[in-house]
């Protein structure tokens, strides 16, 4: 997790100059040796350094993600899932670690988390990795598809269970536009998705880990000049989405990123449901 409220600017950033480095520089040199060689291939986990996804223990918070989706979707077998920024496994190798008897497909648009997820799960078993070569300023700066124009590479009413985490928390108004309405295309009829974000009340308490005060169209940002750093948005702008897109909301899971103790999930997390 990023968190901002309250860092100083010059630790804001130098914060941002390591991400830009990181990610426009270290990250295709990473994606070369992962290509070449068995250096990076790490064992359970991918070498921490390399570790995109949040913060913490890569394993148990995988084992705890699909405990909890376990609790809202009852997986079986069978069950066609995608997982939206898949990044470099934590979902995917937690499921192949339960056992479950899943047909899983993730795409993302960091290569090397793409390279280590297929070089450790195989199709042969049911998972299939994909790049997207989208642009986003936080994690592709060099990234050459434009995330407003991607279609994601799945046929329509492909999947029964979509996942995003961490990813609505990263995308402005027009690209999650159409990442929800691309999402909702390949959901089938009946599906549901579990997808993270930020809900912005009235009022953040200010012992909440973000602020946003700032406003770029419907999204509130945490940092205008790094926007997608942390992005969220209303519940009637959801609802209205969904609305849009043949979906509802079925269940809202508050997160424990506004300060409020005792809270299973960090982020917000919206299910949808395909009506």
């Amino acid at each position: 997790m990023h968190y901002t409220r309250g860092k100083s600017a010059l630790v804001r950033a130098a914060a941002l100059a390591y991400r830009r480095s990181k990610y426009a520089v270290a990250a295709p040199v990473v994606s070369a040796i992962m290509t070449h060689t068995t250096w990076l291939d790490g064992g359970d986990a991918p070498p921490k350094a390399l570790n995109y996804a949040a913060d913490g223990d890569f394993v148990s918070q995988g084992d705890e993600l699909v405990r909890t989706l376990q609790r809202d979707f009852s997986l079986s077998d069978g069950q066609r899932i995608l997982d939206i920024g898949s990044g470099i496994g934590r979902i995917a190798t937690a499921l192949h670690r339960a056992k479950r008897d899943v047909r899983y497909a993730g795409f993302d648009i960091v290569k090397y988390g793409v390279l280590w997820c297929k070089k450790k799960l195989s199709e042969s078993e049911g998972y299939h990795f994909t790049h997207a070569d989208i642009f986003n300023p936080f994690y592709n700066p060099r990234g050459r598809i434009d995330p407003c124009a991607y279609s994601f590479p799945y046929a329509d009413n492909s999947f029964d269970l979509l996942i995003a985490v961490s990813v609505y928390t990263h995308l402005l108004e027009q690209e999650t536009r159409a990442y929800f309405k691309q999402s909702m295309r390949v959901m089938d009829r009946g599906g549901k998705a579990y997808f993270t974000t930020f809900l912005i009340e009235d009022a953040i308490p200010d012992q909440a880990h973000f602020a946003f005060n700032h406003q770029i169209g419907a999204a509130y940002v945490e940092r205008i000049e790094e926007p997608e750093m942390a992005v969220g948005y209303t519940r009637d702008f959801w609802e209205k989405l969904a609305a849009e897109n043949g979906a509802r909301i079925a269940q809202v899971n508050r997160g424990s990123w506004q300060g409020e103790a005792g809270l299973r999930d960090y982020q917000d997390c919206l299910i949808f449901e395909k009506v």
